[in-house]
Order: structure tokens, then C-alpha cells, then sequence
């Protein structure tokens, strides 16, 4: 356990150097932004805009008397840094960083409504006239973009840090109003409830240094823009409570997917960050999977067409995990078929009478069609081919997806991504069969399964026994999707149902009701654990199952889970913030909040009692609301979301549109966000040390910093990120919205 412990730190022997010698220089201004914090702190804050070596003084490290306000000394001073942006790694091998530097004021007074403040620092002078209906505060953290009007559950929530000053509580819960931007008029007022102490900073403990309050919107009407604005504080960013702030945010997430499409051009009309076609070609290596392997191609060897899939995250391979992205998409949109509709997400099939969600979930799954043994002769036919990789991964800043050189090959035939082809081309089949245009792609697709399925008699698993018997999370979700693709394709109780039938009984009793062998559980917010709600939920949708014992039995597991917080034991009477993770924090954990809601969006579907849809449907939309900024840091980690987006997401074909065509960050990536640790890796170290106070001072939440080469915060993956909370939004935006 680390208690808290803030100081200054020794400033590296080259900064004094280079701090000596700009001593000389005349003042700089520094484009001061000046908000609040609290009634008592005022807030100047600066970025060195990638020249550190200009600082006239360390921003980390100024006192009372380098700063006057109004001709007095501050009280107290506090300080706090973070990088806000970066450039690609230069030729000499730096990583040029521009950081923004908070200042903490601490006044003797309260701020006075309608009073100016002229501000002298080290870093030049600026002056404002503070109003708290105008000055921005801190503070105030809002979901930036809109709140579910729907939802039983909406708030903003007011917690004060300022950097190694710590927290604030105040004597009196601030009185805050709802303004409506375009007419000023208010429509809400309220008190702040103080929630509690969560300033320990401890390993494990998922905080956010503050004392927090909640500001309660549940009787503020549909509408918006929105701001709030507290007492002697300031006001927040803009938000909506709206079906059309859903609809954005279900719109953006989802074509988050479509910008990673692999083996196609991005063009206008469908969307203004284009490129060229990419990755069109592959060879067939086949070679051995290994999840930190790399695949070097024999120049002699053919290259093959291929499309479909998605590039991982910030580089351009098709691996193995890919399987949930069409797995879960095809669960939702069975279980939430309303939802979704043709032309809704503007994509190159719109208009052919499926739903574009259905639509994406196809691309997803034409990677794995395309790398599907199709020759007769071959030992190995019907088998699917584990995904692509390439030699090593491309550099930031030197190419795109579409100017990529490298040449990708295959891995191996692998029985889990057989046995998922198979349950995927079945389920999709199905689905396809109320799309009269669509039946040919329908019956194509199960003659596939079929091919896969009947592929997985002749692998082995570890022990040498075919992979139909194997006891795993992949044949689970097979067996049941085959299982209802024939009653719909063959006459009733063929040999191939009534096996696939049995297998599924078997299996989601040992591995569900039973709750089987790490790592094939059922862990709802858990993605290490193999089982999750879309492996069987197919099951649970049925109005006829084959047998309704086992279907009783498998809804009360979700129906449990849900009741206990899944993994992460999530209780929303207890929570500070809405975020489902409480251990195993990074990677994703932090801002991918559709795996902890994954298993009450199938508790909602599956629930009949409406005041039990309400309070799943409130858990749904506070899950929704964290990673757009209803977080300590009040920091959408949503590119194209928010007033506060990740600037630097490590993403190639991003440098490329905002360098060249000006357009910003390719929308709809969600970052990693926060993790505990961070790497020791040289690269990753120049982002995460320019943090102050130090890293593992930080409370966990805030251990976040927006650079391309800190990975651990600023990468993503489609399959760990972005395609759980498409999903969450998927169910979020209903047919109303």
C-alpha cells in the first residue's frame, strides 16, 4: 500500500541547465487560460506548445511570491502537469510532447460575482471578470455529450483536485442551476449531495481523489444544450438530454468500426477522413498462431484477394480476438432487432434492406468467410484460418492504412476460430432469412457453417481428440448456433440438430449452470473469462427452445450475475463514478464500459417487471455517460465525442488526417484511457514522467496522460474497446430515438 505523499521533485540536472539559461529572457506570454475550481481557487493553466526548453520557470514548481492576483499574494500555490499532445518520433529518435501545466491558486476570499482579477505569474498576466454563469469550472464533470432521457439514473458529479494540493470538501453542498444555452432561462435548480471521502490513493484502488458531490438531473426535461452551473463556481461543458445526442453518440461509436474496415477504400459520401483501399492482398503462410509472433512472407509466395475484418487498432493486422466483434453484434442485434435500421449509420451497403448494423457485423465476418479453407482436397477444407499478420508493425507518422508496404500472410488453421466461424456463418444465416433479397447470401453462409462445422471432426484439440468434443466456450456458442440454423434450413430433427443439440445441452450446463473451467466461465465483465452473455444468448431469445429447463436455468444465471454486479461485483447505490471496473485496471478496463454492461443489456432484454427494465435501463445509460467525460478528468476518451477528445490516440491513418487533410482525429476510437501501471519502456516513459504529481501518486483514475507512444493509455483495439460500447449504445438508442 502507497499512502499519499506529495512533494516537489528534484528537477533533472539538464532542466536546471536549460532553466538558467532562459532566466535572461524577456517575458513570454503563454496564452494563460484562466477557469476555477472552487469558490476559493482559481485555475491558470498553460501548454508549452512542444517547447519545454522556452519555460522561463518549472510550472511544476513556482511559489506564492512569483504570483499576484489583483496585487496580493495567493495563499497557497499547487501544481499539476500532463502531456496533451505529440508528435510523431522525430530523426534524431525524440518524442516531441506538448504539455499543459494547471496552476493552483488558493485565494483568502471567495471569488466576487462581477469582479475583475488581474493575474501576474512567472508565465506573463492575464485578467478576467469572474461570473459564475460564464467562467468555466473544473470541476463540473458531464457526460459532453448527452444524457439517455429515458434513464432513471442522470447526473453530473462536482469533485475538486488540484494536482499536489489534493482535494477540497466545503461546509455547505453547493447550490447549482440547469441553464438552457440558447435562452439562458433556467430550467432546474438543485443542492449537491455529498457522496463521500474518496481522496486514498492506495495499489488496487480505483479512486479519483476527490470529495464528490452529485448533482442530480433526473427531473431536468429533455433538451439542450445544457450547462450547469454551481454557485460560486462556474458552469460545465454543454450537454443534451436527448434521443438525438443518443443517436450521435450511437452513430459515431458504430462507424468507429467502419473507418477500421481492412481491404477497402473510405470515400465520400460515406465519410471525409478517406483513404485509399488497403490491404487487399494476403498470402496463405499459414503459420503457427502466436499472440506476440510475427509473420515474414516469402516474396516467392502468391498473394491472395481478401477483404472484410478490421485493422486491430493503431496497426493494420486481423487477429483471432476479431471473433467477438460479429459475435456480439449478431447477439444484439437478435436481441435488440428494433433498434437498428437501414441507412441509419450511412455505410457503402445502405439502402440494400438490412440493417446497417447487421450490415457491419457482416464485414466483420467476411474476413473469416475469405480465410475459410475452400479446396476439396485439401486435408484441412472447411477450417478457418486464424487472421493475418505482418513482419512488424508500421511507424507512426510514416504511413497509413492505404500507403502501408508491408506484405501480410496467414496464420495457421485454428480449431477456436473454426468452431466460431461455423456458430457466426450459422447465426448469421438465420438472421439473413427474414431479408427475402438476402436469402442466396443466407444459403451460402450455411453451407459454410456446415463446411466449418464438419471441418472440426477432423481437428484435435491439445489431447489429440477431435474438437467437436472439446469442452470450450467456442463450441458452446457452435453448437447452439448450428443447432438453430437447421430448423431452419432442413426439415426437422435431422442427425446434425439433434447432435448439435445434445452437445449445446451438455455443454451449457457444465460450462454455465455448472459454471465450467477457467478460462471457459462465465465472468460478465470479464474479457479474459471465454464465456460471455452472446455465446448463449441466442438461447435465451427463442420463443420455442428445444429444452426449457436449460433456458429457465441459463436466464437465472444472467439474471444472478446481473443482481451481483458481474465480475466486477459493480453496485450502483455504491459507485462515485459510473465505472463498472474495480481490479485488473488498464488495458481498456477504464473506458470500455459495454463489458459491464453487457449483462444487464441481456437482463433488460430478458426482463418482463417494468420497474426492473428501469432500473436495468439506469445502469445502462451511467455506463454510457463515463467515457464521455463523467470522470475525474472530465476527458471524453472518444474521439469525434465531446468538448474534451484525446488528441493523440495512437492510430496511424489519424496523423495522416489531421496533418494532411485537416480534419482532426478519425471519429469514433475509444482509447484505453486510465491504467494503473504504466510501461517501463523508454518510449512510453516520455509521456507518462512528464506527468505530475508522479504517476504512482496519482489516484488510479486519474493516471491518464494523451500521447501516441504511452500505448497503455492511448491505443485501443476494436475488439477490446470500441465494439463493447457500439454495442451498449446499440441498446441505448431504441426505436424512439
Amino acid at each position: 500500500m502507497r499512502a499519499r505523499s506529495y512533494h516537489h521533485h528534484i528537477i533533472p540536472l539538464l532542466l536546471v541547465v536549460l532553466l538558467a539559461s532562459c532566466s535572461a529572457k524577456a517575458p513570454v506570454s503563454w496564452n494563460l487560460r484562466l477557469q476555477t475550481a472552487a469558490p476559493q481557487v482559481l485555475v491558470v493553466s498553460f501548454t508549452d506548445g512542444f517547447h519545454p526548453e522556452d519555460l522561463p520557470a518549472d510550472p511544476r514548481a513556482t511559489n506564492r511570491g512569483q504570483w499576484s492576483i489583483n496585487g496580493r499574494e495567493p495563499l497557497q500555490v499547487y501544481h499539476a502537469a500532463r502531456p496533451v499532445d505529440e508528435l510523431p518520433k522525430t530523426k534524431e529518435g525524440d518524442y516531441p510532447l506538448e504539455t499543459r501545466y494547471w496552476t493552483y491558486l488558493v485565494l483568502d476570499e471567495p471569488l466576487v460575482q462581477d469582479t475583475t482579477y488581474a493575474i501576474t505569474g512567472p508565465f506573463g498576466e492575464s485578467s478576467f471578470v469572474f461570473d459564475d454563469a460564464s467562467v468555466l469550472c473544473e470541476s463540473i464533470k458531464v457526460n459532453q455529450v448527452g444524457y439517455d432521457p429515458d434513464s432513471p439514473v442522470r447526473y453530473a458529479n462536482l469533485g475538486v483536485f488540484m494536482g499536489d494540493g489534493g482535494s477540497l470538501a466545503f461546509p455547505t453542498p453547493p447550490i447549482y442551476q440547469v441553464i438552457n444555452v440558447v435562452d439562458g432561462e433556467t430550467v432546474y435548480e438543485g443542492v449537491a449531495a455529498y457522496l463521500g471521502d474518496d481522496t486514498r490513493v492506495e495499489d488496487g484502488l480505483v479512486g479519483s481523489g476527490e470529495h464528490v458531490y452529485r448533482l442530480d438531473l433526473r427531473l431536468v426535461p429533455p433538451g439542450g444544450p445544457y450547462r450547469l452551473q454551481v454557485a460560486g463556481f462556474g458552469i460545465s461543458y454543454p450537454f443534451e438530454i436527448s434521443d438525438s445526442a443518443i443517436a450521435r453518440i450511437a452513430y459515431t461509436y458504430t462507424r468507429g468500426l467502419y473507418h477500421q474496415r481492412c481491404g477497402i477504400a473510405l470515400e465520400q459520401p460515406y465519410t471525409e477522413f478517406v483513404r485509399d483501399s488497403c490491404h487487399t492482398e494476403v498470402a496463405f503462410t499459414r503459420v503457427e498462431w502466436s499472440a506476440s509472433g510475427k509473420i515474414n512472407v516469402d516474396p516467392r509466395t502468391p498473394l491472395m484477394p481478401i477483404s472484410g475484418g478490421y485493422h486491430d487498432a493503431g496497426d493494420f493486422d486481423r487477429r483471432p480476438y476479431h471473433t467477438i466483434i460479429p459475435l456480439l453484434m449478431l447477439a444484439y442485434y437478435e436481441a435488440f432487432p428494433t433498434h437498428f435500421s437501414d441507412g441509419q449509420y450511412n455505410l457503402p451497403e445502405s439502402g440494400n434492406g438490412l440493417p446497417d448494423f447487421l450490415d457491419e457485423a457482416l464485414w466483420g465476418l467476411q474476413v473469416w468467410e475469405q480465410l475459410q479453407i475452400q479446396n476439396p482436397k485439401d486435408r484441412q477444407y472447411g477450417a478457418i484460418m486464424a487472421g493475418t499478420e505482418t513482419s512488424g508493425h508500421p511507424e507512426y507518422g510514416m504511413v497509413n492504412a492505404a500507403s502501408d508496404t508491408l506484405v501480410y500472410g496467414t496464420w495457421a488453421v485454428s480449431p477456436e476460430t473454426t468452431a466460431y466461424g461455423a456458430g457466426m456463418m450459422a447465426q448469421a444465416a438465420r438472421l439473413l432469412l427474414a431479408f427475402p433479397t438476402h436469402r442466396e447470401r443466407a444459403q451460402a453462409l450455411y453451407d459454410k457453417a456446415l463446411q466449418a462445422w464438419d471441418a472440426l471432426d477432423q481437428l484435435r484439440d491439445p489431447e489429440g481428440k477431435p474438437y467437436l468434443q472439446a469442452q470450450t466456450a467456442d463450441m458452446l456458442y457452435a453448437s447452439l448456433q448450428i443447432a438453430l440454423v437447421e430448423a431452419d434450413f432442413q426439415p426437422a430433427g435431422t442427425s446434425r440438430a439433434r447432435q448439435a443439440q445434445a452437445l449445446f445441452g451438455q455443454l451449457a450446463q457444465a460450462l454455465v449452470v455448472d459454471d465450467g473451467h477457467w478460462p471457459h466461465q462465465y465472468r460478465p465483465g470479464n474479457i479474459t473469462a471465454k464465456i460471455q452473455t452472446a455465446h448463449f444468448s441466442s438461447y435465451l431469445v427463442q420463443d420455442d427452445p428445444f429444452d426449457t429447463v436449460l433456458a429457465a436455468k441459463l436466464r437465472a444465471v444472467v439474471f444472478a450475475q446481473a443482481a451481483r454486479g458481474g465480475y466486477m461485483g459493480f453496485d450502483p447505490e455504491q459507485v462515485l463514478y459510473p465505472q463498472g471496473v474495480q481490479k485488473t485496471y488498464g488495458w481498456g478496463a477504464a473506458t470500455a464500459q459495454g463489458r459491464y454492461a453487457d449483462v444487464y443489456a441481456f437482463a433488460y432484454r430478458l426482463e418482463t417487471d417494468v420497474t426492473e427494465r428501469n432500473r436495468y435501463l439506469g445502469i445502462l445509460s451511467q455506463f454510457g455517460d463515463y467515457a464521455l467525460g463523467l470522470n475525474p478528468l472530465g476527458q471524453s476518451y472518444v474521439t469525434g465525442l465531446g468538448t474534451v477528445q484525446p488528441q493523440s490516440p495512437l492510430h496511424l491513418d489519424s496523423w495522416f488526417t489531421k496533418s494532411n487533410l485537416g480534419l482532426g482525429n478519425v471519429p469514433g476510437l475509444l482509447v484505453y484511457g486510465p491504467s494503473e501501471d504504466r510501461s517501463g519502456a523508454d518510449y512510453q516513459r516520455v509521456v507518462s514522467d512528464a506527468v505530475y504529481p508522479l504517476w504512482e501518486e496519482l489516484p488510479l483514475q486519474r493516471r491518464w496522460a494523451d500521447g501516441w507512444s504511452l500505448v497503455n493509455n492511448n491505443e485501443f483495439t476494436v475488439w477490446e474497446t470500441m465494439v463493447w460500447n457500439i454495442c451498449l449504445y446499440g441498446v441505448l438508442n431504441g426505436p424512439g430515438a
